[in-house]
Protein backbone atom coordinates (compact mmCIF):
# COMPACT_ATOMS: atom_id res chain seq x y z
CA UNK A 1 0.00 0.00 0.00
CA UNK A 2 1.73 3.51 -0.94
CA UNK A 3 2.35 5.86 1.68
CA UNK A 4 0.67 9.12 1.66
CA UNK A 5 3.60 10.84 3.29
CA UNK A 6 6.61 9.59 0.83
CA UNK A 7 3.73 9.97 -2.69
CA UNK A 8 2.58 13.43 -1.72
CA UNK A 9 5.26 16.61 -1.58
CA UNK A 10 2.28 19.27 -0.41
CA UNK A 11 -0.99 20.33 0.17
CA UNK A 12 -0.24 24.11 -0.64
CA UNK A 13 -1.86 27.40 -1.76
CA UNK A 14 -2.75 28.16 -5.70
CA UNK A 15 -0.56 30.47 -7.32
CA UNK A 16 -0.88 31.84 -11.28
CA UNK A 17 1.84 29.59 -12.18
CA UNK A 18 -0.15 26.63 -11.22
CA UNK A 19 -3.11 27.52 -13.80
CA UNK A 20 -1.55 25.51 -16.82
CA UNK A 21 -1.29 22.20 -15.10
CA UNK A 22 -4.59 22.86 -13.46
CA UNK A 23 -6.35 23.74 -16.37
CA UNK A 24 -5.12 21.15 -18.12
CA UNK A 25 -6.54 18.53 -15.51
CA UNK A 26 -9.94 20.97 -15.46
CA UNK A 27 -9.86 19.93 -18.79
CA UNK A 28 -9.38 16.33 -19.26
CA UNK A 29 -11.82 15.20 -16.46
CA UNK A 30 -14.67 17.86 -17.31
CA UNK A 31 -13.95 18.02 -20.87
CA UNK A 32 -16.52 17.68 -23.97
CA UNK A 33 -16.81 14.23 -23.29
CA UNK A 34 -17.03 14.94 -19.47
CA UNK A 35 -14.35 12.21 -17.85
CA UNK A 36 -12.85 10.98 -21.05
CA UNK A 37 -11.41 13.40 -23.13
CA UNK A 38 -7.93 12.38 -24.01
CA UNK A 39 -7.77 15.68 -26.76
CA UNK A 40 -4.62 18.11 -25.83
CA UNK A 41 -6.03 21.26 -24.44
CA UNK A 42 -6.07 24.39 -27.22
CA UNK A 43 -4.25 27.23 -26.88
CA UNK A 44 -7.51 29.06 -27.14
CA UNK A 45 -8.58 26.91 -24.18
CA UNK A 46 -5.55 27.63 -22.05
CA UNK A 47 -5.90 31.25 -22.40
CA UNK A 48 -9.80 30.84 -21.53
CA UNK A 49 -8.97 28.86 -18.66
CA UNK A 50 -6.41 31.28 -17.54
CA UNK A 51 -8.62 34.40 -17.57
CA UNK A 52 -11.05 32.16 -15.58
CA UNK A 53 -8.80 31.00 -13.10
CA UNK A 54 -6.85 34.33 -12.28
CA UNK A 55 -10.26 36.50 -12.27
CA UNK A 56 -12.32 33.81 -10.19
CA UNK A 57 -9.60 32.36 -7.80
CA UNK A 58 -6.72 34.80 -7.76
CA UNK A 59 -8.14 38.23 -8.05
CA UNK A 60 -11.81 38.35 -6.91
CA UNK A 61 -12.79 41.71 -4.65
CA UNK A 62 -12.98 39.41 -0.98
CA UNK A 63 -8.87 37.57 -2.17
CA UNK A 64 -7.71 36.92 1.60
CA UNK A 65 -4.25 35.70 1.72
CA UNK A 66 -5.55 33.61 4.81
CA UNK A 67 -7.88 32.03 3.10
CA UNK A 68 -6.90 30.66 -0.74
CA UNK A 69 -7.46 28.06 -3.27
CA UNK A 70 -5.73 25.11 -2.66
CA UNK A 71 -3.58 22.51 -5.09
CA UNK A 72 -1.81 19.11 -3.94
CA UNK A 73 1.36 18.72 -5.62
CA UNK A 74 3.60 15.51 -6.04
CA UNK A 75 7.31 15.30 -5.44
CA UNK A 76 7.53 15.32 -8.88
CA UNK A 77 6.13 19.06 -8.94
CA UNK A 78 2.95 17.45 -11.15
CA UNK A 79 -0.47 19.07 -9.79
CA UNK A 80 -2.43 16.04 -8.38
CA UNK A 81 -5.60 18.00 -7.08
CA UNK A 82 -7.15 21.39 -7.19
CA UNK A 83 -9.65 23.02 -4.82
CA UNK A 84 -11.12 26.32 -5.51
CA UNK A 85 -12.21 28.63 -2.72
CA UNK A 86 -13.89 32.03 -3.00
CA UNK A 87 -13.60 33.91 0.07
CA UNK A 88 -16.53 35.83 1.20
CA UNK A 89 -18.14 38.25 3.99
CA UNK A 90 -21.31 37.91 5.52
CA UNK A 91 -23.22 38.59 8.93
CA UNK A 92 -24.42 36.16 11.37
CA UNK A 93 -26.78 39.16 13.57
CA UNK A 94 -25.01 41.52 12.59
CA UNK A 95 -21.55 40.71 13.21
CA UNK A 96 -19.02 40.05 9.98
CA UNK A 97 -18.14 36.62 9.45
CA UNK A 98 -15.89 35.31 6.71
CA UNK A 99 -16.80 32.79 4.64
CA UNK A 100 -15.39 30.38 1.79
CA UNK A 101 -17.21 28.63 -0.52
CA UNK A 102 -15.13 25.76 -2.15
CA UNK A 103 -15.85 24.78 -5.52
CA UNK A 104 -14.28 23.03 -8.53
CA UNK A 105 -12.74 19.85 -6.44
CA UNK A 106 -10.63 17.90 -8.80
CA UNK A 107 -8.11 15.11 -8.30
CA UNK A 108 -6.18 13.38 -10.63
CA UNK A 109 -8.13 9.83 -11.04
CA UNK A 110 -4.66 8.12 -11.82
CA UNK A 111 -3.20 9.54 -8.16
CA UNK A 112 -6.85 9.28 -6.01
CA UNK A 113 -4.30 6.73 -4.34
CA UNK A 114 -2.27 9.27 -2.71
CA UNK A 115 -4.74 10.66 -1.24
CA UNK A 116 -4.83 14.22 -2.47
CA UNK A 117 -8.32 14.54 -2.74
CA UNK A 118 -8.81 13.65 1.66
CA UNK A 119 -5.68 16.14 1.89
CA UNK A 120 -7.25 19.41 0.42
CA UNK A 121 -10.55 18.78 2.32
CA UNK A 122 -8.62 18.55 5.47
CA UNK A 123 -6.83 21.37 4.96
CA UNK A 124 -9.58 23.73 3.61
CA UNK A 125 -11.47 22.72 6.15
CA UNK A 126 -8.64 23.65 9.00
CA UNK A 127 -9.10 26.83 7.56
CA UNK A 128 -9.53 30.63 9.18
CA UNK A 129 -13.11 30.86 7.84
CA UNK A 130 -16.07 31.28 10.55
CA UNK A 131 -17.54 28.95 8.07
CA UNK A 132 -16.84 26.92 4.98
CA UNK A 133 -19.90 25.93 2.17
CA UNK A 134 -20.43 24.17 -1.09
CA UNK A 135 -24.13 24.66 -2.45
CA UNK A 136 -23.17 22.09 -5.65
CA UNK A 137 -21.56 18.66 -4.04
CA UNK A 138 -22.47 15.54 -5.30
CA UNK A 139 -22.91 12.53 -2.99
CA UNK A 140 -19.23 11.70 -2.93
CA UNK A 141 -18.31 15.29 -1.84
CA UNK A 142 -21.47 15.00 0.72
CA UNK A 143 -19.91 12.21 2.61
CA UNK A 144 -16.47 13.03 2.34
CA UNK A 145 -17.38 16.56 4.41
CA UNK A 146 -19.22 14.18 6.76
CA UNK A 147 -16.41 12.56 7.34
CA UNK A 148 -14.77 15.72 8.61
CA UNK A 149 -17.74 16.98 10.28
CA UNK A 150 -19.63 18.83 7.99
CA UNK A 151 -23.24 19.12 7.98
CA UNK A 152 -25.89 18.45 5.45
CA UNK A 153 -28.39 20.68 5.27
CA UNK A 154 -31.68 19.29 3.55
CA UNK A 155 -33.78 22.13 3.17
CA UNK A 156 -31.24 23.70 1.31
CA UNK A 157 -31.34 20.68 -0.61
CA UNK A 158 -34.97 21.38 -2.12
CA UNK A 159 -35.71 23.07 -5.58
CA UNK A 160 -38.56 23.99 -6.50
CA UNK A 161 -40.13 23.99 -9.96
CA UNK A 162 -43.39 26.09 -11.32
CA UNK A 163 -44.29 24.54 -15.24
CA UNK A 164 -45.23 27.61 -17.64
CA UNK A 165 -45.68 25.38 -21.01
CA UNK A 166 -46.44 21.46 -19.68
CA UNK A 167 -46.43 19.82 -22.70
CA UNK A 168 -43.14 21.69 -23.93
CA UNK A 169 -41.38 20.98 -21.16
CA UNK A 170 -42.20 16.93 -21.05
CA UNK A 171 -41.48 17.37 -24.90
CA UNK A 172 -38.06 18.53 -23.99
CA UNK A 173 -37.24 16.31 -21.38
CA UNK A 174 -37.89 13.43 -23.68
CA UNK A 175 -35.86 14.64 -26.44
CA UNK A 176 -33.46 14.48 -24.21
CA UNK A 177 -33.05 11.18 -24.65
CA UNK A 178 -31.91 11.70 -28.07
CA UNK A 179 -28.98 13.39 -27.09
CA UNK A 180 -29.61 17.32 -25.98
CA UNK A 181 -29.09 19.22 -28.98
CA UNK A 182 -27.91 16.68 -31.29
CA UNK A 183 -29.94 16.21 -34.86
CA UNK A 184 -32.34 13.72 -33.69
CA UNK A 185 -33.51 15.78 -30.46
CA UNK A 186 -34.08 19.23 -32.50
CA UNK A 187 -36.12 17.53 -35.15
CA UNK A 188 -37.91 15.54 -32.10
CA UNK A 189 -38.75 19.42 -30.43
CA UNK A 190 -39.64 20.58 -33.77
CA UNK A 191 -41.96 17.94 -35.17
CA UNK A 192 -44.26 18.20 -31.52
CA UNK A 193 -44.02 21.75 -31.05
CA UNK A 194 -47.25 22.19 -32.73
CA UNK A 195 -49.08 19.73 -30.58
CA UNK A 196 -47.38 20.86 -27.54
CA UNK A 197 -48.12 24.42 -27.91
CA UNK A 198 -51.98 23.59 -29.00
CA UNK A 199 -51.91 21.48 -25.47
CA UNK A 200 -50.16 23.91 -23.49
CA UNK A 201 -53.23 26.85 -24.71
CA UNK A 202 -56.18 24.47 -23.47
CA UNK A 203 -54.23 23.90 -19.92
CA UNK A 204 -53.95 27.65 -19.73
CA UNK A 205 -57.60 28.38 -20.34
CA UNK A 206 -58.79 25.13 -18.59
CA UNK A 207 -56.58 25.41 -15.67
CA UNK A 208 -55.60 28.66 -14.76
CA UNK A 209 -54.62 28.56 -11.55
CA UNK A 210 -51.76 25.95 -12.35
CA UNK A 211 -50.75 27.34 -16.32
CA UNK A 212 -52.23 31.09 -16.57
CA UNK A 213 -49.74 34.05 -15.32
CA UNK A 214 -51.67 36.87 -15.33
CA UNK A 215 -49.83 40.10 -15.03
CA UNK A 216 -50.17 40.88 -11.49
CA UNK A 217 -51.06 44.32 -10.11
CA UNK A 218 -47.48 45.77 -8.67
CA UNK A 219 -44.97 48.15 -10.12
CA UNK A 220 -41.37 46.39 -11.64
CA UNK A 221 -38.16 48.32 -12.66
CA UNK A 222 -34.98 46.84 -13.96
CA UNK A 223 -32.57 46.62 -11.21
CA UNK A 224 -28.98 48.21 -11.55
CA UNK A 225 -26.09 47.10 -8.99
CA UNK A 226 -26.48 49.71 -7.37
CA UNK A 227 -30.51 49.02 -6.85
CA UNK A 228 -29.91 45.59 -5.97
CA UNK A 229 -27.35 47.12 -2.78
CA UNK A 230 -29.96 48.88 -1.61
CA UNK A 231 -32.52 45.99 -1.53
CA UNK A 232 -30.42 43.51 0.53
CA UNK A 233 -29.88 46.92 2.87
CA UNK A 234 -33.20 47.29 3.02
CA UNK A 235 -33.14 43.64 3.66
CA UNK A 236 -30.61 42.49 5.89
CA UNK A 237 -32.54 42.21 9.16
CA UNK A 238 -34.99 39.34 7.65
CA UNK A 239 -32.26 36.34 8.09
CA UNK A 240 -29.82 35.60 11.26
CA UNK A 241 -27.40 35.06 8.28
CA UNK A 242 -26.92 37.48 5.32
CA UNK A 243 -24.46 38.31 2.81
CA UNK A 244 -22.56 41.60 2.56
CA UNK A 245 -21.66 43.36 -0.53
CA UNK A 246 -20.59 46.81 -1.79
CA UNK A 247 -20.59 48.48 -4.87
CA UNK A 248 -17.05 46.71 -5.96
CA UNK A 249 -18.10 43.50 -4.94
CA UNK A 250 -21.61 43.16 -5.91
CA UNK A 251 -20.94 44.47 -9.54
CA UNK A 252 -17.95 41.70 -9.85
CA UNK A 253 -20.86 39.29 -9.08
CA UNK A 254 -22.86 40.75 -11.55
CA UNK A 255 -20.75 41.07 -14.03
CA UNK A 256 -19.05 37.35 -13.39
CA UNK A 257 -22.51 36.04 -13.57
CA UNK A 258 -23.55 37.90 -17.00
CA UNK A 259 -20.29 36.47 -18.24
CA UNK A 260 -21.58 32.42 -17.50
CA UNK A 261 -24.40 33.47 -19.18
CA UNK A 262 -23.77 34.91 -22.45
CA UNK A 263 -25.91 32.01 -24.00
CA UNK A 264 -28.86 32.98 -22.00
CA UNK A 265 -30.79 36.28 -20.64
CA UNK A 266 -30.19 37.85 -17.25
CA UNK A 267 -33.24 39.45 -15.83
CA UNK A 268 -33.03 41.22 -12.53
CA UNK A 269 -36.50 43.24 -11.50
CA UNK A 270 -37.45 45.41 -8.11
CA UNK A 271 -40.97 45.05 -7.27
CA UNK A 272 -43.15 47.48 -5.44
CA UNK A 273 -46.43 48.21 -4.98
CA UNK A 274 -48.80 51.15 -6.22
CA UNK A 275 -47.68 53.04 -3.18
CA UNK A 276 -44.03 52.77 -4.19
CA UNK A 277 -43.05 50.27 -0.79
CA UNK A 278 -40.68 47.94 -1.66
CA UNK A 279 -42.04 44.13 -2.02
CA UNK A 280 -38.83 42.53 -2.88
CA UNK A 281 -36.90 41.42 -6.17
CA UNK A 282 -36.03 38.84 -8.23
CA UNK A 283 -33.17 37.86 -10.74
CA UNK A 284 -32.62 34.97 -13.21
CA UNK A 285 -31.29 33.15 -16.30
CA UNK A 286 -33.37 32.42 -19.11
CA UNK A 287 -31.42 29.66 -20.40
CA UNK A 288 -31.50 28.20 -24.25
CA UNK A 289 -33.47 25.37 -23.58
CA UNK A 290 -36.31 27.62 -21.94
CA UNK A 291 -35.65 26.79 -18.02
CA UNK A 292 -35.41 29.87 -16.34
CA UNK A 293 -33.05 29.68 -13.66
CA UNK A 294 -33.79 31.83 -9.97
CA UNK A 295 -30.65 32.58 -8.67
CA UNK A 296 -32.14 35.09 -6.17
CA UNK A 297 -35.88 36.14 -5.10
CA UNK A 298 -36.77 37.59 -1.54
CA UNK A 299 -39.79 39.44 -0.24
CA UNK A 300 -41.29 39.73 3.18
CA UNK A 301 -43.79 37.02 3.98
CA UNK A 302 -46.64 39.25 3.18
CA UNK A 303 -45.31 40.19 -0.18
CA UNK A 304 -43.37 37.57 -1.19
CA UNK A 305 -46.44 36.23 -3.22
CA UNK A 306 -46.75 39.55 -5.15
CA UNK A 307 -43.15 39.28 -6.52
CA UNK A 308 -43.57 35.22 -7.42
CA UNK A 309 -46.32 36.33 -9.33
CA UNK A 310 -44.55 38.74 -11.43
CA UNK A 311 -41.37 36.38 -11.56
CA UNK A 312 -43.70 33.16 -13.62
CA UNK A 313 -45.38 36.32 -15.34
CA UNK A 314 -42.13 37.75 -16.57
CA UNK A 315 -40.52 34.33 -17.42
CA UNK A 316 -43.78 33.43 -19.44
CA UNK A 317 -43.74 36.71 -21.50
CA UNK A 318 -40.29 35.29 -22.78
CA UNK A 319 -41.07 32.09 -23.75
CA UNK A 320 -39.90 30.03 -20.95
CA UNK A 321 -41.10 26.47 -20.08
CA UNK A 322 -40.71 26.40 -16.76
CA UNK A 323 -39.13 28.28 -13.38
CA UNK A 324 -36.88 26.56 -11.42
CA UNK A 325 -35.06 27.86 -8.30
CA UNK A 326 -33.32 26.67 -4.55
CA UNK A 327 -36.34 26.45 -1.88
CA UNK A 328 -36.73 29.15 0.72
CA UNK A 329 -37.78 27.49 3.62
CA UNK A 330 -39.29 31.12 4.99
CA UNK A 331 -41.65 30.85 2.00
CA UNK A 332 -42.86 27.16 1.99
CA UNK A 333 -46.61 28.18 1.99
CA UNK A 334 -46.13 30.94 -0.63
CA UNK A 335 -44.29 28.08 -3.19
CA UNK A 336 -46.66 25.71 -2.31
CA UNK A 337 -49.90 28.12 -3.63
CA UNK A 338 -48.26 28.95 -6.66
CA UNK A 339 -48.22 24.99 -7.57
CA UNK A 340 -44.87 24.13 -7.68
CA UNK A 341 -43.71 20.56 -7.12
CA UNK A 342 -39.81 20.34 -5.04
CA UNK A 343 -37.37 17.78 -5.65
CA UNK A 344 -34.91 17.01 -3.10
CA UNK A 345 -31.59 16.13 -3.49
CA UNK A 346 -28.47 16.68 -5.61
CA UNK A 347 -26.90 19.42 -5.75
CA UNK A 348 -26.39 19.44 -1.76
CA UNK A 349 -25.81 22.70 0.32
CA UNK A 350 -22.92 21.07 2.92
CA UNK A 351 -21.52 23.89 5.87
CA UNK A 352 -18.97 23.49 8.29
CA UNK A 353 -18.69 25.32 11.33
CA UNK A 354 -16.70 25.79 14.51
CA UNK A 355 -19.74 28.43 15.67
CA UNK A 356 -22.87 25.51 17.16
CA UNK A 357 -24.90 28.65 16.58
CA UNK A 358 -24.39 29.67 13.17
CA UNK A 359 -24.75 25.71 12.08
CA UNK A 360 -28.10 25.85 13.82
CA UNK A 361 -29.16 29.00 12.27
CA UNK A 362 -28.76 27.50 8.49
CA UNK A 363 -30.10 24.59 9.57
CA UNK A 364 -33.10 25.94 10.63
CA UNK A 365 -33.44 28.25 7.49
CA UNK A 366 -32.59 31.27 8.66
CA UNK A 367 -29.71 32.02 6.60
CA UNK A 368 -29.98 33.92 2.97
CA UNK A 369 -27.80 31.68 0.56
CA UNK A 370 -29.01 31.64 -2.98
CA UNK A 371 -27.12 31.15 -6.26
CA UNK A 372 -26.09 34.77 -5.66
CA UNK A 373 -23.54 33.92 -3.35
CA UNK A 374 -22.93 30.11 -3.65
CA UNK A 375 -21.10 28.30 -6.68
CA UNK A 376 -23.10 28.74 -9.54
CA UNK A 377 -21.24 31.63 -10.59
CA UNK A 378 -18.48 30.40 -10.03
CA UNK A 379 -18.26 27.52 -13.03
CA UNK A 380 -15.87 27.51 -15.69
CA UNK A 381 -17.95 28.25 -18.90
Amino acid sequence: MRDWNTSMKSTRSFISDDIPQVAELHHRIFGSTRGSSRQPISSSELNAYADYFEKVFLKNPWINEGITSLVSETPTGRISGFLGIMPRRMSFFGKTINVAISSQFIVDPENKTTGAGIELMKRFLSGPQDLSLTDEANDISRKMWEVFGGVTVPVYGIHWTRLIRPARYASSLVSQYFGKGGFLSNAFLKSTRPLSNLIDSIAARKLPKYFSQPKPQVSAKRMTSEMLLNCLSEFSDSRALWPEYDDQSLKWVLETIDTRSQSGTMRMHEIRNNGGSLLGWYIYILEPGGEANVLQIMGRKNSIGSVIDHLFHDASSLGALSVTGRFDPMFIHSFSDKRCFLKCGYPWLLVNSRDQDLLRSISQGDALISKLEGEWCLHFR
